[in-house]
């Protein structure tokens, strides 16, 4: 059965918009709004506006906008009843059931199910089997703790064949759906699945708001022909270039702290938080990526990079600072000795001893120019100017203008190059950089949508007062096709059936379309002047409207009658006298009508 409407309205009004956001986005206060990163797309000045008191959200970027139901269900890829479900269970409201439980979920909503299944299945063949004890004992022998175990929800993959699909089916999950989740591979010898995760220590990787999404299984012992670490394959809700383990687990440690520890795997991540340092991730499965850099710079702006000590750990520390760079982040290189990773040496030296090289943590330059020196190829001239170009190559991608000078400094000084020379060299490249950066985007706002906007805007703020003055002047059919006219119809039926809906109802009534929410969020958030006459301005958008529509009478009747001849030319110079005068003096009249329901 669908959620009642009154359910709906106590979840909203029962959840904090901001805190919601908060989860997946940093926010900063602006007035009386909170200003962050947008999650929708990818950028570097803070854009994504959230505002409390008229609860939804905007971005000025992308013009992505709607209501803490929308949001979910964009950021999550949830439907919109499991979005209303997911906030009451935290706000202890209880919902009727739905149809979705007779087993019409989409292909998200089963993913996460099918995936939350599967860790509890994990978790139970950790605690509860032999196999599974050897396994924690592996993890002991490591010197990680069980509460580690529970933090991150460790478990085990027994090795069997079929021991997921065993659990499944159990559950009335189907094959397909373990296909669609990649718990399970179609056999290459014939027909039949079997288990991918056999014999091996599981981390379920989560999205930022806790959810499993996928796995990465370890091996216990080394095998032939097979790889060490496993990890799902790519579905709806699981692409690795684009999420970082351990974040759910980390982000309040990260906003905290204001920086986020970046490791490479999912051990280095335990073994440093496990010790305090709570602000870590790890880019586990993949090479460090642009989207990661942008996910990871919505919660901190300052990256320390902790990767392996040796030289394979080093070169991806150098090229991942060059992304993170590009990104707009504030990145330090942490050099662990040759042969050490953060998980040995925090075990090995102690967690302190790993604070004192975060702190004597190296810039990008710094990092660059000592590893070029230790491997012989600063001694000649030749070998300086060659780096200096490599690092104005790199400081080329920095968006921002003053951390790219201060940078130029520092290489004028290691390198003992004239700054004038290096900035000279950088003025073209920096130029050409700062220009593809600005992007001005096409006004397609014209004077008529303008009108309808504010028309929209002053219904949706306060229907009591505008309602009457507007709908005796202004019908839907006066507004453009499209999303604009959607709206004004939807405000237009329930003005006539006395119940004029307001903005988080027509929100939640499109939630399918998000071009309805992205509209209503540009129109809620538009600028007007403080001392601005609301009735005035008002009045004159109904002006203009309604003139709108008479001109187009008018070029439609000018044009036939240029090729009407007799009676008919007649009476289309007849049709057309008369729209003249009624342009002419509609204004009038349109005011005295709006005086008598609003003052002016």
């Amino acid at each position: 059965m669908k959620i009642p409407e009154e359910k709906i309205q106590e979840v909203r009004e029962a959840t904090d918009l901001v805190e919601v956001i908060s989860q997946h986005v940093t926010l900063k206060k602006r007035g009386k709004s909170f200003l962050g990163l947008c999650p929708f797309h990818e950028e570097k000045t803070p854009s994504f506006n959230v505002d409390p008191v008229r609860n939804f959200y905007h971005c000025f970027g992308c013009n992505a906008g709607g209501n803490v139901f929308t949001f979910l269900m964009h950021v999550e890829k949830v439907s919109f009843p499991e979005a209303v479900r997911q906030l009451a269970r935290k706000a202890g409201i209880a919902l009727p059931e739905t149809d979705e439980d007779d087993g019409r979920f989409k292909e998200t909503e089963l993913l996460y199910k099918v995936n939350d299944m599967a860790a509890q299945f994990f978790r139970r063949c950790l605690k509860e089997t032999e196999a599974g004890a050897r396994a924690l004992d592996y993890f002991h022998g490591r010197d990680l703790t069980d509460e580690m175990v529970e933090e991150f929800g460790i478990g085990y993959a027994p090795k069997t064949w079929e021991g997921i699909l065993l659990a499944a089916k159990k559950q009335s999950i189907p094959e397909s759906a373990l296909l669609k989740a990649g718990l399970v591979v179609e056999s290459q010898r014939g027909k039949g699945i079997y288990d991918r995760f056999r014999g091996r220590l599981m981390f379920p990787i989560h999205h930022a708001s806790g959810r499993v999404i996928g796995f990465g299984g370890r091996l216990l012992k080394d095998e032939p022909r097979q790889p060490k670490y496993l990890n799902s394959p790519e579905t709806l809700i699981y692409q690795k270039s684009k999420l970082v383990y351990g974040l759910a687990q980390a982000k309040s440690a990260i906003r905290e702290k204001g920086n986020v520890l970046l490791v490479e795997g999912y051990t280095d991540v335990l073994r440093l938080y496990q010790a305090g340092l709570k602000n870590v991730v790890a880019s586990a499965g993949t090479a460090l990526t642009a989207q990661q850099a942008t996910l990871l710079r919505r919660y901190a702006k300052r990256i320390y990079l902790i990767y392996d000590g040796d030289n394979a750990g080093l070169d991806a520390a150098g090229r991942g600072a060059e992304i993170l760079l590009a990104n707009g982040l504030e990145v330090f290189i942490i050099a662990l000795p040759q042969g050490s990773d953060p998980d040995t040496f925090v075990k090995d030296s102690g967690v302190d001893a790993l604070k004192k090289l975060i702190e004597d943590g190296k810039t990008f330059v710094d990092f660059r120019l000592e590893r070029l020196e230790a491997a012989g190829r600063l001694k000649t001239p030749s070998d300086r100017a060659e780096a200096a170009r490599h690092l104005l190559e790199t400081l080329r991608q920095i968006p921002d203008a003053i951390e790219r000078d201060l940078s130029m400094k520092a290489i004028s000084n290691k390198l003992d190059v004239d700054l004038k020379l290096l900035m000279n060299a950088a003025a073209t490249q920096v130029r050409r950089l700062d220009k593809r950066s600005i992007s001005v985007p096409e006004r397609q706002d014209n004077a008529r949508q303008g009108a309808e906007k504010m028309l929209l805007r002053l219904l949706l703020e306060n229907s009591a007062m505008w309602a009457d003055a507007i709908f005796h002047l202004v019908e839907p059919v006066h507004f453009e096709e499209g999303t604009h006219r959607i709206v004004a119809e939807t405000i237009y039926q329930g003005y006539l059936s006395g119940d004029i809906p307001g903005l988080q109802s027509i929100l939640d009534q499109f939630q399918d379309q998000p071009e309805i929410g992205q509209y209503l969020s540009t129109v809620m958030t538009e600028g007007l002047a403080q001392d601005i006459d609301l009735s005035r301005l008002g009045l004159d958008c109904v002006i203009h409207l309604r003139l709108l529509v008479i001109k187009d009478e008018i070029e439609l009747t000018r044009s036939r009658l240029r090729t009407a001849f007799g009676e008919e030319g007649l009476a289309f110079h007849k049709r057309y006298a008369a729209l003249k005068k009624q342009s002419s003096e509609m204004p009038e009249e349109i005011e005295i009508l709006w005086k008598k329901f609003v003052e002016i």
